[in-house]
């Protein structure tokens, strides 16, 4: 996710009182990445601390209703990253250089996080430990994004191949399908198509779809904005509508389908609040900042750092944050760390990647770059 989706448009600029013009990197996608991460967060925020164990959807509380809202976007923010890799990468070329720096920089978090709690006595280090480590990026496709994206990824330069070589009315067909295969016959007929890098396959083909074949719709910053808001406030209500029947039924096995539209990344409402978020930030008044571009290339890492294991989510959220503790505090307590919570997460790990990429990243690639 870093390297493929932090190659972000770019804009020219005009550098005051003339000369040469300077290429800047538009922020705008940068600035949804951003956002994104910390729906995930807070999104894990809920769903890892294992507060929601505490819910009881017969006689649900307020802290209760705040809790499922602000934990309910983990899903639509899969969406808009890997939509952002693929308006860019179906463009670019994928070498093997990208990919091996993408790799690295997982087992690098995954090793070191797990040697980290071994030194301070809080998970036991083996060697059956560490072997899981390595044997996740295979065990776990299909069941995590890690996985499953570096999965999706390694197929990039087969994607292109279709795309340069399919015409606009097969591209169309073919998108319809997917998305129809996909998304609309699980949400609405049950069907057990989803997996996860078939799913981002399709994403990338929409991408890809949007930016060589824009039209007026999709250009539309105004109707973006529109759909947008309206996806999410019927996702809300969706989950609202869902919890009132289980009230309605007496059914506290509510709990397990609440989230329906939303519960994975290819719901379909998780698409459309995804993929018209990405179309809002795309169509925006285009502007450059250091900063964000800065902070959004560590995003991948702030995603691996913060949920590289079962021990970290259980470190994190339960024994640091003590979420599940706050289920019975006072709402505006509630609120305020539930809001804190995901920045400084998000900051803290931005920062151990920014060094991490400064220090043995670049060292590192430029000697892989030498072979």
């Amino acid at each position: 996710m870093k390297e493929s989706l932090s190659e972000s448009a770019t804009k020219t600029v005009q550098p005051l009182g003339g000369g040469i013009a300077k290429k800047q990197r538009n922020s705008n996608l940068e600035l949804l990445r951003i956002f994104a991460m910390m729906a995930i967060i807070a999104h894990h925020f809920v769903v890892n601390s294992t507060v929601d164990k505490q819910y009881d959807y017969l006689n649900p509380t307020l802290n209760h209703y705040f809790l499922e809202i602000w934990g309910m976007w983990g899903k639509t923010a899969i969406n808009s990253f890997i939509l952002i890799s693929g308006y860019f990468l179906c463009k670019q070329a994928l070498t093997w250089q990208r990919y091996v720096k993408l790799l690295a920089e997982i087992i690098f978090y995954s090793l070191t996080i797990k040697i980290l709690f071994g030194i301070f006595n809080y998970d036991p280090l083996t060697l059956k430990g560490v072997y899981r480590t390595f044997s996740g990026m295979f065990y776990y496709i299909n069941n995590g994004f890690s996985s499953s994206f570096m999965a999706f990824y390694a197929f990039v330069p087969i994607y292109n191949i279709v795309i340069n070589n399919i015409t606009k009315r097969q591209f169309s067909f073919f998108i319809i399908g997917l998305i129809f295969v996909m998304s609309i016959a699980q949400t609405f007929f049950m069907a057990s198509t989803m997996n996860e890098p078939v799913w981002y396959m399709t994403l990338y083909f929409l991408a890809a779809y949007l930016r060589i074949y824009p039209n007026r719709y999709t250009e539309s910053l105004s109707l973006s904005a529109g759909v947008f808001v309206l996806s999410v406030i019927t996702a809300i209500a969706s989950v609202f509508c869902i919890i009132q029947w289980g009230l309605y039924r007496e059914a506290a096995e509510v709990g397990k389908v609440r989230y329906y539209f939303v519960s994975d990344s290819n719901k379909f409402l998780a698409l459309i609040v995804g993929l018209s978020a990405f179309l809002v930030a795309k169509n925006a008044r285009p502007f450059a900042s250091k900063f964000i571009n800065t902070a959004s290339a560590g995003t991948f890492g702030v995603l691996l750092i913060h949920a590289s294991s079962d021990t970290m989510r259980k470190w994190l959220w339960q024994d640091i944050c003590q979420v599940p503790q706050l289920f019975k505090a006072d709402f505006s307590h509630l609120l305020i760390e539930a809001m804190i919570v995901p920045i400084a997460v998000f900051t803290i790990c931005s920062f151990i990647d920014y060094w991490r990429r400064r220090w043995l990243e670049k060292p590192f690639m430029r000697w892989i770059n030498s072979l």
